[in-house]
């Protein structure tokens, strides 16, 4: 008689189908906005690379490059 007394604490206890109804409202919804912001504003961007600034070591690859000899 498992079954049977399931059946009579489910319908005890209607409200637990509602909550998973609005649970599941909420985080939809959330995504939704989540997916708006992207769209919309610039978060669905990655930050611009700046160009690195001028070195003023001689350096390739951390290789120094030096001023050839003076004969």
């Amino acid at each position: 008689m498992g079954r049977l007394e399931d059946i009579v604490a489910r319908n005890r206890n209607p409200k637990g189908q509602r909550e998973r109804w609005v649970w599941g409202m909420i985080i939809g919804l959330f995504i939704v906005v989540i997916l708006v912001l992207m769209v919309f504003t610039d978060l669905g961007r990655r930050p611009e690379q700046k160009p690195a600034p001028p070195s003023k070591d001689h350096h390739v690859d951390d290789v120094p490059l030096k001023t050839p000899r003076k004969k």
